[in-house]
């Protein structure tokens, strides 16, 4: 894994070539500083800063993936040079996130460490699904290959197009329904017969990152 030590060390190397290809691509696609800023869920000011001040003095993993998103670009673009060469001594597996499997643009880079102790069979069946609150942000390792209930867990299911993690176990009111608890609010638990519910996939890994205000 990464030496946090040694990042730590170098968080002032080779860091202006990145603020300069986001400064290009903001004024190539013509997008507001402020209007970027709040949609990465941060101050007006924040970009503005990081950008033409340097502080912070590297741009949270978190917000630049967010960012690479909204400027449709492979986050690797946005990675400065000192933080690829640490990561050079790992091995990595790309993901696409599960909302738009076609666009490669939209992928992410996890450790292959990851892997080990995950019970899958095939890394093609994996996706990543994000979900972002005003409090935090989960990144999840989906297993797409699996569409019913195994077992009492976090799956991942779609209403209208719309992705949502709920966690699933046997309801019990009925053996034959499950019950189905959203993780927020926009989606109401329910129960449901079991060979009713679609399911999009299983969850494998899962990680948060607690904003701060």
């Amino acid at each position: 894994m990464v030496n946090t030590e040694e990042v730590n060390n170098k968080t002032n190397v080779d860091n202006d070539d990145v603020r300069e290809k986001i400064k290009n691509l903001i004024k190539k696609k013509n997008y507001n500083l402020r209007d970027l800023s709040r949609n990465i869920k941060k101050n007006d000011a924040y970009l503005q800063q990081y950008l033409y001040r340097g502080t912070p003095k590297v741009l949270p993993e978190v917000y630049r993936y967010l960012l690479a998103e909204l400027l449709d670009v492979n986050v690797s673009e946005l990675i400065p040079n000192w933080l690829k060469d640490l990561s050079s001594q790992e091995q990595f597996f790309s993901l696409r996130n599960i909302e738009n499997r076609d666009d490669h643009i939209n992928q992410i880079s996890f450790s292959k460490e990851l892997l080990v102790g995950l019970n899958f069979f095939d890394v093609e069946n994996l996706y990543y699904f994000q979900t972002h609150t005003s409090d935090c942000h989960i990144t999840t390792i989906v297993d797409v290959s699996i569409k019913k209930f195994l077992e009492p867990d976090i799956y991942l299911l779609n209403d209208k197009k719309n992705y949502f993690l709920a966690s699933i176990k046997f309801s019990q009111i009925s053996q034959r329904k499950l019950s189905v608890k959203p993780y927020f609010n926009d989606f109401s638990p329910f129960q449901i017969n079991e060979n009713l519910l679609v399911i999009n996939g299983k969850i494998l890994w899962q990680c948060s990152n607690v904003l701060s205000k």
